[in-house]
């Protein structure tokens, strides 16, 4: 059977029909694929950079007031969070030390005993917050946006630590 040339064109411009009416919904996930992976990429970065400011935090205590030793450490283990367009900020803050005894068993191998033993801890935590803040990258960001609001986003990590003085020499 032979179709005619008037049907032959009307399901092409069917076709155009379907593809012109697909193309928002098709947009919108893709914009919705790169502001999403972008957000989870960025939280994944600052989750790192916390860390990585928390182990220099532990490792001398004295960085903790400067904001620029902080950014440093961040970037040094993230080194994407550099871009111009992020603002990156961080805070860490050192508690108290807190002394602890600890009590260990210690094996004997001659008459297969335990003897406990006890140690004098002193310690101090570390608390970290580092914060990412960003702009969307499509059109449907302003769309999750509040209304009137900056179309940004910000990804807030947080990481803890400890600082063993004792190993320092501080406990007595």
């Amino acid at each position: 059977m032979r179709r005619s040339r008037s049907a032959s064109r009307s399901e092409r411009g069917g076709s155009v029909v379907v593809a012109v009416a697909a193309m928002p919904l098709l947009l919108a996930f893709l914009f919705a694929a790169i502001d999403l992976g972008r957000v989870a990429f960025l939280g994944a970065e600052a989750s790192t950079a916390a860390h990585a400011v928390c182990r220099c935090v532990e490792a001398a205590p004295s960085a903790a007031g400067s904001p620029d030793r902080l950014r440093e450490a961040a970037l040094e283990a993230a080194p994407s969070l550099g871009a111009a367009e992020l603002e990156l900020s961080a805070a860490a803050e050192v508690g108290d030390a807190v002394e602890r005894e600890i009590a260990y068993r210690l094996h004997d191998d001659e008459d297969g005993s335990f003897a406990v033993r006890t140690l004098r801890a002193r310690t101090r935590s570390v608390a970290v917050e580092l914060t990412v803040r960003a702009r969307y990258l499509t059109p449907l960001g302003s769309l999750l946006s509040e209304k009137g609001a900056d179309p940004a986003f910000a990804c807030t990590a947080r990481a803890c630590g400890s600082i063993d003085e004792t190993a320092r020499g501080g406990a007595a």
